[in-house]
């Protein structure tokens, strides 16, 4: 194990929650509406490793956020399988959203992207089982997995991004925001700045974050008002 970073220099160190990131990851793809609820959700989830959002489901070649075609708006999470089983993500996915709505706009649609057999069989099984107990029709779309388009990087760790003090730091860390997406550090910064998390979660891994200590001082304040 690295050596837990508390503090940030000029020499491009690297959080040791990223040094200790998994090889040996899985991936659910997954719409709920628009997408940087759902970064946030998943981002401050021990097991999970990084997100990005972005568009699939269409057939638009190229999709971008001002001309996204027939394509929903979607998150993509690898996570670490020996501490969260796909199984949990479900669960998370299906208590995140309201999968029986009819939505206005399909960007905004909701959708279980298969990766697998495995994947689709959980998947369909999940949502025969919530559509029986809740007496409804379950128009979360279960689709096969083809293609993701990374969404632009203003929509990438989106509450991050309106924190300057904080997201600054991270260029100091990563001078590319693609690294930046990549991260789990961003990852669970921005999930706990959108609300999720807590307070004793933080504490128990705020040291291996990379942050400064007025950051992480800054940080403390964010979850402690949201948690209000």
């Amino acid at each position: 194990m690295s050596q837990i970073i508390t503090k940030i220099n000029t020499s491009n160190v690297v959080p040791a929650i990223d040094i200790s990131a998994p090889q040996n990851i899985e991936t659910l793809t997954c719409a709920m509406g628009c997408f940087w609820g759902p970064d946030c959700r998943f981002g401050a989830m021990d097991g999970v490793v990084r997100t990005r959002v972005g568009y699939a489901g269409g057939t638009t070649d190229n999709p971008t956020y001002h001309s996204i075609g027939d394509h929903i708006e979607t998150i993509q999470i690898d996570y670490d399988p020996q501490k969260i089983s796909y199984e949990q993500m479900l669960e998370v996915f299906w208590n995140g959203h309201k999968p029986t709505r009819t939505v206005w706009k399909r960007q905004y649609a909701s959708a279980l992207f298969f990766h697998n057999d495995h994947q689709e069989k959980l998947a369909t099984q999940t949502r025969d089982n919530l559509s029986s107990d809740l007496g409804e029709e379950v128009k979360t779309e279960l689709i096969a997995f083809s293609r993701f388009y990374m969404a632009e990087m203003y929509h990438q760790k989106y509450h991050l991004q309106g924190y300057e003090e904080l997201i600054t730091e991270y260029r100091t860390m990563y001078p590319s925001l693609g690294d930046i997406v990549n991260s789990t550090s961003a990852a669970r910064v921005n999930g706990y700045i959108g609300g999720y998390g807590n307070a004793r979660q933080f504490e128990e891994i705020f040291s291996q974050l990379g942050l400064s200590d007025d950051r992480q001082d800054l940080l403390k304040n964010i979850i402690n008002k949201n948690q209000r």
